[in-house]
């Protein structure tokens, strides 16, 4: 793919016979036969006394001005080009540039009063030209199009890098709006943010150049059975610290990711991840057509994550957001698990709308009171969803205890959770279902397995000398008061503030599915 050109406007497609600038004979098309069969024959002889026009293509340097210079109409005109664009198809990236930045633009640049609040280094369209990249290895097929590794020649020196080439047909619907959303995208500079280094135009496809993430996708990661103890469930609840952190960024800026799920979570390092794909969806002139061909049982897209007012309305904003969020935690204690598996859109929308308002259940591995978030998370009225920055909040009051066994538990009990000494184990809950006087917790040891265990067999992880249930009362009390004021406070300072507002038109096309 390196090396490639978008073509002029010879177009992009591939093995093309119509559209290919023959005339179907395998010859190239004259000026008199594009005319003819534009019904403008006679316009022929001016055209090449005049324009000095030879052959059919030569029309792609002809401009409107030239066109009434010989007395054709606009209609004329429009019946001409329709003509010509059918056999010599102007490529999308053609497109994209006459577009944005005008004709005759070989380097082309932002116009900077687009960007005007941004400062002057950040407000300009980071353009890389197609020789800065070297694509080494594809790495996958995204919803976008395929995904390569590469290497960017900077200014500075070789950069690995990712790179997405976007699927021409993808960028049909709004150019324009693409590279402003690329220009926004490419100002964002967050320690959890995947960072756009910059968009490659000189292409039969766009190429969106970004961060590369050594360890692959969260979901990805969390899927292989392999590395499952790579990732307990502290480290879980360190990664949903870091993507709230991210996403409160975004939420201050006023942006919407629109996509966030475990999928589109990249892994740099075992302590660190970044969230990837931030305003590719509204870019890439994603809408209803997008969410309404993935109601389907395969899924693919995120019917899945949305929330009901973003499937109903597509409407979507920083608590639709939220609700992801909830969607994507619940992914990440489930270790990537599909949330609502086998149901189409159609049953799952039925599922979390009133006035069923059903919720996916706790997964094994998740803390009580991140499940207690996540129901907050997927609050039905979008004015009831905490908001980011408060998530941030409330999160360090809710990590799960630690505590270490001065025994081994072996006794063979399916529901118990089997132990060495001296093994730490993390608190799912202090009260499960099965034991709600606490007489057995429920928690989970590094290599994934969860179960009930006597509190009366273990200590406090900082090392105090004192079984935990010696602490039980102490802890649990509070533990509730924390998570009773947490979750009050997300209830009350969370909400956001009703606004008269325009009635939302459903979509009820969903209903045939």
């Amino acid at each position: 793919m390196n090396g490639h050109s978008d073509g002029g406007s010879e177009g992009v497609g591939e093995g093309r016979t119509k559209g290919d600038g023959n005339d179907g004979k395998g010859r190239k098309m004259s000026l008199l036969d594009l005319l003819v069969e534009a019904e403008l024959s006679s316009y022929h002889t001016s055209m090449k006394t005049k324009l000095k026009l030879r052959h059919a293509e030569h029309l792609k340097f002809v401009t409107e001005d030239d066109l009434a210079e010989i007395g054709m109409s606009k209609p004329e005109q429009r019946r001409l080009w329709k003509t010509f664009h059918r056999h010599f198809p102007v490529s999308l990236v053609a497109k994209i540039k006459k577009k944005v930045f005008g004709r005759g633009h070989e380097t082309p640049e932002i116009d900077r009063k687009r960007f005007a609040t941004a400062d002057k280094q950040a407000s300009e369209q980071h353009i890389i030209p197609i020789t800065c990249i070297t694509l080494c290895k594809q790495l996958g097929e995204g919803e976008f199009g395929a995904v390569w590794q590469g290497v960017w020649q900077s200014s500075s020196g070789g950069v690995q890098v990712a790179v997405k080439c976007v699927a021409s047909e993808k960028l049909l619907s709004n150019p324009l709006s693409f590279l402003q959303e690329a220009a926004i995208m490419h100002r964002i500079n967050h320690a959890h943010i995947v960072r756009l280094f910059g968009v490659v135009l000189d292409t039969k496809e766009i190429m969106l150049v970004t961060e590369l993430a050594p360890l692959r996708s969260l979901l990805e990661c969390l899927k292989e059975r392999a590395l499952r103890a790579s990732f307990p469930v502290e480290r879980l609840c360190e990664y949903v610290d870091q993507i709230c952190e991210g996403m409160c960024y975004l939420e201050g800026q006023r942006l919407i990711h629109r996509d966030l799920a475990a999928r589109n979570i990249l892994v740099f390092s075992a302590e660190k991840v970044k969230i990837s794909d931030f305003g590719l969806s509204r870019s890439l002139g994603v809408g209803e057509d997008y969410y309404r061909s993935n109601f389907s049982v395969s899924l693919k897209l995120p019917i899945a994550w949305c929330a009901p007012e973003a499937i109903n309305f597509l409407k979507f904003t920083s608590a639709s957001d939220v609700w992801a969020l909830g969607v994507t935690m619940w992914e990440m204690f489930s270790y990537g698990f599909q949330p609502w598996v086998g149901m189409t859109g159609a049953q799952i929308l039925s599922a979390i709308d009133s006035p069923r308002s059903q919720r996916l259940e706790q997964p094994d591995a998740c803390p009580q009171e991140y499940y207690s978030l996540m129901l907050q998370c997927w609050e039905h009225d979008p004015n009831n969803r905490p908001k980011f920055a408060d998530i941030r909040s409330v999160l360090p009051e809710i990590q799960p205890q630690r505590v270490r066994s001065i025994s081994a538990c072996n006794d063979g009990q399916m529901d118990h959770l089997q132990y060495a000494k001296d093994e730490l184990i993390t608190v799912l809950s202090k009260r499960p279902r099965e034991y709600p006087d606490g007489y057995y917790w429920r928690g989970v040891v590094k290599s994934g397995r969860t179960g009930l265990f006597l509190p009366s067999n273990t200590i406090a992880h900082i090392g105090a000398e004192y079984p935990s249930s010696m602490l039980t009362s102490v802890t649990d009390s509070s533990a509730s008061s924390t998570l009773m004021n947490g979750m009050s406070h997300l209830k009350s300072s969370f909400g956001r503030a009703d606004k008269k507002k325009k009635p939302l038109q459903r979509i009820t096309a969903i209903d045939a599915v």
